[in-house]
This record gives C-alpha cells, structure tokens and sequence, in this order.
C-alpha cells in the first residue's frame, strides 16, 4: 500500500509540475515564480520574507529580490508585524490580487486546447480527482 502511496504521490507531482511548464505563456504577464510567491501569500495571508523563503523552499536574498521586484510592481505591500516591530509582513496589495486572479484565469485559458481533447468521461474523473485534491489540500 505504502508504494502505491508513493507511486502516486510522485505521478501527481510530476504530472502537475509538467502541466504547468507546458502551458503557452500567451498573455501571461507574470513569471512562474511571482505568480506561486503571490499564491502563496495569498493561500497563507500575510508573512515575514523569513517564513515565506522557509515556504518557498528557497534562500531568504531569493524571495527578498522576488518580493523587492513585486513591491516595486505594486503587487505586494510590506505592512509592520504587530508582534514584533522590528519585522514586516508582506501581503498582497488590491492589484496583486487582481493580477493573480487574471493569471489564473489565462492559465485556464491556455489548458483549455488540452482539456478538449478529453471526452466526457476523463473530464468527470478529472474533476473528481481534482475534487478529492483540493479536500486534501484544505485539511493542511
């Protein structure tokens, strides 16, 4: 059972990963990389750059150049850490939001040739599983 688990675990990922590398960039104007930063902030609300590079799996002067270059877009907005006055939490401005949800409607948009060549059967299955994901996600 426990290689099965793992099988899948590591199909899902690879698959996942691979659909997004593949995806036109048409009318995209964000990187890959902001967009998952702004995702993620916007899935976890406000945080230090600190957490967020923890988050990122990546260094600490990596997400700070990210957010420099996000804040410098208006995409995000440093606001004072009330536990602490010496830190700031980064969070997404009104447009970092509006530009995160324009991605994700054009990265829809860009799957669509791929999800036409479903017939009716793969696309329910696909929403399901899709389903069963995001009630795992939420339990995190």
């Amino acid at each position: 059972m426990t290689g099965d688990l793992h099988e899948l675990g590591e199909l899902l990922v690879s698959v996942s990963t691979g659909l997004v590398r593949r995806l036109p960039s048409d009318g995209m104007e964000l990187s890959l990389a902001a967009a998952r930063v702004l995702a993620r902030i916007k899935d976890n609300g406000p945080c230090r750059i600190s957490d967020l590079a923890i988050q990122e799996r990546s260094s600490q002067p990596t997400i700070t150049n990210h957010v420099k270059r996000l804040e410098a877009a208006g995409l995000v907005e440093r606001a004072m850490d009330p536990s602490d006055a010496r830190a700031w939490l980064i969070e997404l401005s009104p447009l970092g939001q509006q530009r995160l949800t324009e991605l994700r409607r054009q990265m829809g948009t860009n799957v669509e040739p791929m999800l036409a060549k479903l017939n009716a059967r793969e696309r329910r299955a696909l929403r399901n599983g899709l389903e069963v994901m995001q009630r795992l996600i939420a339990l995190r």
